[in-house]
């Protein structure tokens, strides 16, 4: 039986019982131990093996088969492969078995001629319907993407609405209970959750996970990053039509993510590389592992520097050493490390600078990103709020003079909403982590970093900028030198 939906091989059971019938009439006594395959094709299509047909070619090879007659519900149940068969019935001829049809009700000889070229010939015509089936299968899914009709399971997040009468799918709704859980989802990443807090969050809360284990040593898992991560990248929540891995049409079922937002902000969040690197919430120290040496490209660490010269109590008592902690370059295989160290308050204070002084550029949202990447439209975009501001500014001036506020405000609900739709337009173009977009629109880059903490801010360093660390050219030289830090910017 190809297939067996229900999991209940009512269909093998009737065949078996045919098969059963005829030998009887025959006054054949059947194996105890028949080949019998649930839920498998037997076309050049399938996807999984049949084991009990392995079963019945290996005792054909090694003799034990047991019988001398091979029954069969159908010929198609002996192969719809041209080649199998054959080999099946050169197995059979040489054991001297003959093959027996059911729903034929007639017995094959293999050594008969005539009777060899029937089975041949049902082999062929086998094989030929089940190409035809696979032909109109693949022609129906490639029409239900193109019109960007559902194929396949129910998808987690959705429920299905029927025809009470026909039976026919009326629609695709979003899931009351499991659509929320999708949009969530997509909201703490694209707020700087990471995957596995989300995953704790939802297992601690009981949700059930959207795809649970067939597996029982895995079942108790729930919720994982790589679930998360899986879902949200799903093509359909976008409301897109997938067919072999490209976008080919609208869906014909709500999106739960916003199609935009989905393409530009969260795929590209989701599978940055940087995501893969070292978990930030147990870190201390503002750059560790974000900057680099200059000569041989290693990341830096922390390490503790002494201090000045040991001194005594007043009883002659050796004091502990003052320290101040210095990020040191700890080398790579076949460059030992060491080749640059610098105070860790003196690099920080030098990258934040030249990261703030960067995000405060007026033309940041149109530069950053590669070369070439929508720059021109950004920068129109930039240029369009630019000129609104200057015009509300304007108008600002001359309800002071007039002493008119009015005039202002209605200007503003005029301008207002134009800005904030350009400002809309250009973070859509603008592929950069929310956090970082966060930081630059928030109209005080300085007081927005303040307020983010450790763990935040180096996600926002590491989105913008890879610092490398150059040697001291000036031996001896005290305070903060500008020109040993390479700022290595992403975009």
């Amino acid at each position: 039986m190809s297939q067996d939906r229900h999991g209940r091989g009512a269909s093998t059971d009737q065949q078996h019982e045919d098969n059963a019938r005829a030998a009887e009439g025959r006054g054949w006594t059947l194996h105890t131990r028949p080949y019998r395959d649930d839920d498998r094709s037997a076309s050049r299509y399938a996807k999984r093996e049949r084991e009990n047909f392995g079963r019945l070619i290996s005792d054909l090879e090694d003799g034990s088969f047991g019988a001398n007659v091979l029954v069969l519900w159908e010929s198609s149940r002996g192969s719809r492969r041209t080649g199998e068969w054959v080999s099946l019935i050169e197995l059979c001829e040489q054991a001297g078995v003959r093959i027996f049809v059911t729903t034929h009700d007639r017995e094959y000889n293999p050594v008969n001629g005539r009777d060899r070229r029937s089975l041949l010939e049902d082999a062929v015509d086998s094989e030929y319907e089940s190409s035809k089936a696979a032909e109109r299968i693949q022609r129906s899914v490639r029409a239900a993407a193109a019109d960007g009709r559902v194929h396949g399971k129910n998808l987690y997040g959705y429920k299905r609405v029927y025809d009470d009468r026909t039976r026919e799918l009326v629609r695709i709704e979003e899931h009351p209970e499991q659509a929320p859980v999708v949009k969530e989802a997509a909201r703490r990443v694209l707020g700087g959750e990471t995957l596995y807090a989300i995953a704790k969050d939802f297992n601690a809360r009981s949700l059930p996970p959207r795809r649970p284990s067939r597996s029982p040593h895995r079942q108790h898992l729930g919720w994982t990053p790589a679930a998360v991560k899986q879902m949200l990248t799903t093509t359909a929540y976008a409301g897109k039509r997938q067919h072999k891995g490209e976008i080919v049409a609208d869906a014909q079922w709500p999106a739960l993510i916003d199609p935009d937002v989905w393409a530009t902000k969260l795929v590209p969040l989701l599978n940055d590389p940087s995501r893969k690197r070292t978990n930030d919430w147990p870190a201390t120290h503002l750059l560790t592992g974000l900057a680099f040496c200059a000569e041989c490209g290693a990341s830096v660490r922390v390490g503790k520097q002494n201090k000045g010269s040991a001194r005594r109590d007043e009883n002659g008592v050796v004091l502990p050493r003052e320290h101040y902690f210095s990020y040191l370059c700890i080398g790579v295989p076949g460059k030992t490390g060491f080749h640059v160290a610098i105070k860790e308050e003196s690099l920080d204070l030098v990258v934040t600078e030249l990261l703030l002084a960067r995000l405060e550029r007026p033309d940041f949202l149109a530069t950053f990103g590669q070369p070439g990447d929508n720059t021109d439209e950004r920068q129109a975009l930039l240029d369009e709020i630019a000129s609104h501001q200057q015009y509300l500014d304007e108008v600002r001036e001359q309800a002071a003079a007039r002493h008119d506020v009015s005039i202002l405000f209605a200007q503003e609900d005029l301008i207002k909403p134009k800005i904030a739709e350009a400002q809309r337009r250009l973070e859509r173009l603008t592929v950069a982590d929310p956090l970082l977009l966060a930081l630059v629109t928030s109209g005080d880059v300085r007081a927005a970093w303040e307020r983010l903490v450790l763990a935040e801010k180096r996600r926002v360093i590491r989105a913008a900028m890879r610092p490398q660390i150059k040697p001291s050219q000036k031996r001896g030289a005290r305070g903060i030198d500008m020109d040993r830090v390479v700022p290595g910017w992403v975009g």
